[in-house]
């Protein structure tokens, strides 16, 4: 029904997104070393809040307009990749483009997100998250750029191992000698 990199990105936005299980993960990877480092980036990327009050209104919105704009323009291009890589590309075309469309709904995700919330908060709201807005959308670039390549590489794995599954070809079909 869905494309399996669809499959693969909605579990892990429900399942490690979430603020409960995402708040454990976060405790483990603070301050670890720099491999737990990247993890942290992978995990904290995709968070979402339920609770204003808990998170402060700017992180609130951003943190969920962030994931849901990444999540649309994810599976809105992941179940069109089939249509886009020939047949002949194999797997290791999938997994270029899977990466690449990942990274760039990513990226495309944290940036415009960033600059709708900084738009709408005043100055006063966003500036212990802010600061100098240069910073800022220089950091959504590096980690949405940053969580993208991680995480397009393992949706990349996914939807190349689907296509190694043999391809049913057909025979040509002998035509009958002629009598002549």
């Amino acid at each position: 029904m869905f494309a399996p990199g669809v499959t693969v990105l909605a579990g892990f936005v429900l399942l490690v997104g979430n603020p409960w299980l995402n708040l454990e993960i976060a405790r483990v990877t603070v301050g670890a070393d720099s491999i737990f480092r990247l993890v942290g980036v992978v995990v904290a990327y995709p968070v979402w809040h339920v609770d204003v009050d808990r998170a402060g209104p700017f992180l609130f919105w951003f943190a969920n307009l962030r994931t849901a704009l990444f999540v649309l323009l994810a599976v809105m291009g992941l179940s069109r990749v089939r249509r886009w890589v020939a047949e002949t590309a194999g797997g290791a075309g999938l997994f270029v483009t899977t990466v690449g469309l990942t990274t760039l709904s990513a990226v495309s995700a944290g940036l415009l997100s960033a600059l709708v919330t900084v738009a709408l908060f005043d100055a006063r709201t966003t500036a212990s998250y802010v600061g100098d807005s240069e910073e800022f959308f220089l950091t959504q670039l590096g980690s949405s750029a940053l969580f993208g390549v991680l995480f397009g590489s393992v949706l990349g794995a996914v939807v190349a191992a689907q296509r190694r599954r043999p391809v049913r070809r057909e025979r040509p079909a002998n035509a009958p000698k002629s009598l002549w």
